[in-house]
Parts: structure tokens; sequence; C-alpha cells
């Protein structure tokens, strides 16, 4: 595919980014992942207070979104090898927190780099990533770190995400395609992040986001997600939590 065609389009460029971005998260994302409470309570902040750092692929031919990325400024004076093991929902907290007291930024964190599936395996990901990439350089912002979520790590759900996040494909590269997609724009791995996300539900909705049942209490292996999640049927609770891979593009 000529990916030369598609246009960078942002919620300044577009009256109506926010009606073509829509739709796009539960179209790639498995129905669990729709309930994370930091995400969910917060996601209004990329518009409102972030929207300078928000952009999206526009196929003009089909006249639809077929890529976008989510990101936001964050202040961050340790070193990068210190990034907390609470990724994602770390990232996500401590940007918000820092625009409402006004503290001034340094780091840039994209959340999320999303494909839309009709368009995945088609070349995509490197310029949705230099996208993501020109505006760290734009906001003159020190680094730009990802939690990623390795988009395969799904098929081996029982392996560390440690050990996972070590494995290397025949050129030396990381085996995971999305690590590697990072890896080749010029990122490094840095280290996991083992309590990126954390989605709670009751017995009663796991059943519903996942199409399964849960008769007794123990850990269970559900589509879609990167390691098995937590059942109790006594308190009513199924606990999730998501280890991503904290990788830092130096810019």
């Amino acid at each position: 595919m000529n990916t030369d065609r598609f246009q960078v389009v942002t919620p300044q460029t577009r009256a109506d980014y926010r009606d073509l971005v829509r739709e796009l998260n539960k179209i790639v994302w498995p129905e669990f992942m729709l309930h994370e409470s930091v995400a969910n309570d917060n996601w209004h902040e990329l518009l409102d207070c972030f929207a300078g750092y928000q952009l999206a692929l526009y196929d003009p031919e089909n006249k639809r979104v077929a890529a976008m990325a989510n990101s936001f400024p964050l202040r961050w004076d340790d070193s990068l090898e210190a990034l907390p093991e609470g990724g994602w929902d770390w990232a996500f907290l401590e940007a918000v927190r820092n625009h409402k007291q006004g503290v001034s930024p340094n780091i840039h964190c994209a959340i999320q780099i999303v494909i839309h599936p009709d368009y995945q395996g088609q070349g995509l990901s490197a310029p949705t990533i230099k996208a993501v990439r020109a505006v760290t350089k734009a906001k003159s912002l020190q680094a730009l770190i990802i939690p990623i979520r390795p988009n395969e790590k799904s098929k081996y759900p029982l392996s560390s995400m440690d050990d996972y996040a070590a494995w290397k494909d025949e050129e030396g590269l990381p085996f995971d395609a999305w690590l590697r997609v990072h890896t080749r724009a010029g990122a490094k791995i840095i280290k996991v992040c083992h309590e990126s996300k954390t989605i709670r539900g009751t017995r009663a909705e796991w059943e519903a986001w996942t199409k399964m049942k849960f008769p007794q209490s123990g850990r269970y292996v559900i589509s879609g997600a990167l390691v098995p999640m937590e059942m109790n049927i006594e308190k009513d609770e199924g606990i999730y939590i998501e280890p991503n891979v904290w990788m830092v593009h130096e810019i």
C-alpha cells in the first residue's frame, strides 16, 4: 500500500476530529479492555487538556481514520530506567495531575498507537510512530516514552512478560512485532512495567465481557489478555493486571 496518500490530521486541522476517531477504540480492543477505570475516568482529558498531542492518519480515498495516536506531556526528573511499575495508569494520572497543578512537562508519553484492523499489516505503523516522534520534537521535549502493549503477547499468556520481552527473532530483534517496529524506529526497551493497567469487575461483568463462565475461583486465560486474570468467587470480583513494556525513543 502507498502510505503517502494518508494525511496526518489533528483536532486543530479537523473540526470533526472527535467524530472521526470516536469508534476506533471499540473496534481495536477486546471488550474487557474498554472497562479500565483510569482510562474511562480520564479519556476526555486528551482532547480537553492535551489536544495538541492527539493525531490520526486519515484515508482520503475511503474517508475514514486508518490509525490513531494518543499522547500527552508529563514531568519526570528521575532516570528513564526508573520509570514506574504503574506504567500506563501512572502516566495518564501523572499527566493529568501535572497539567492541573501547572507543572512544566519535560517528557512526551504515548499511551496508544492503534491501527484500524482493515489497515493492519499494510505499513502504517512506521509513519504513525514517525508522526508521534515529530510531536516530541516540535514540543521540545526530551524523549518519547511508551508503555507498550506487545501485540502478540496474548498468544503466550502463560509466559512472563519479562521472558517474552527478552525473546529475539533470527535477526536479533525483538520477537514481538510491535516491539520490533518501535526498535526499528529507534526505540529501546527499558524495562517491564508489571502493573501497567488494572481492570476490575464482578463475575457477571467478566462473563459478559469475555463470553466465558467462571465456575470457581482461580486464574483464567481469556482471549486478548496478555496474562491470566484472577477470579475470586467469594468476593464476586475478577481482577486483570496487565504488564506492559517501557520503551524510550530518544529524540
